[in-house]
């Protein structure tokens, strides 16, 4: 039987590992969040370039005076674009290194608990071992 110092041992692991899942779930989510949004503004400048160079062209002089604005505004939107996506890059950056390290720390409690297991289960089978050997030599003895 396990002693209880090491049931509790196991116990407060199995209960940290737990914790680093549920800290590496919420990482998770917020990385994804960041990474959607990035995907979202980058789609949003495709498609305005997309736009761009589809209706940048004029059948007649009555469209001339507003292409102008049409591509200067068109511009200023992919820039202003690429601007908020040059800000987030680093935030998503970080968003996954925290998200490696929650999940190497998680990894980590996890190798734990998964080695003192082995651990308890071969210290019990030496015990269990010990307990039949100590049979056999009292019956050999009669």
């Amino acid at each position: 039987m396990a002693t209880d110092a090491a049931r509790r041992r196991l116990k407060a692991l199995d209960v940290m590992e737990r914790l680093k899942r549920l800290d590496t779930e919420r990482e998770a989510r917020s990385t994804a969040q960041l990474r959607d949004r990035m995907n979202r503004l980058d789609s949003e400048k495709q498609a305005l370039l997309h736009r761009l160079s589809g209706e940048s062209r004029i059948d007649g002089l009555e469209g001339a005076p507003y292409l102008g604005r049409f591509i200067r505004s068109i511009r200023a939107e992919v820039d202003r674009i690429s601007h908020e996506a040059s800000k987030l890059a680093p935030e998503v950056a970080a968003a996954e290194d925290r998200l490696r390290a929650a999940l190497a720390e998680q990894k980590t409690y996890e190798t734990l608990r998964l080695k003192r297991l082995t651990e308890e289960r071969d210290a019990q089978k030496k015990r269990e071992a010990k307990d039949l050997d100590e049979l056999s030599l009292l019956r050999w003895k009669r």
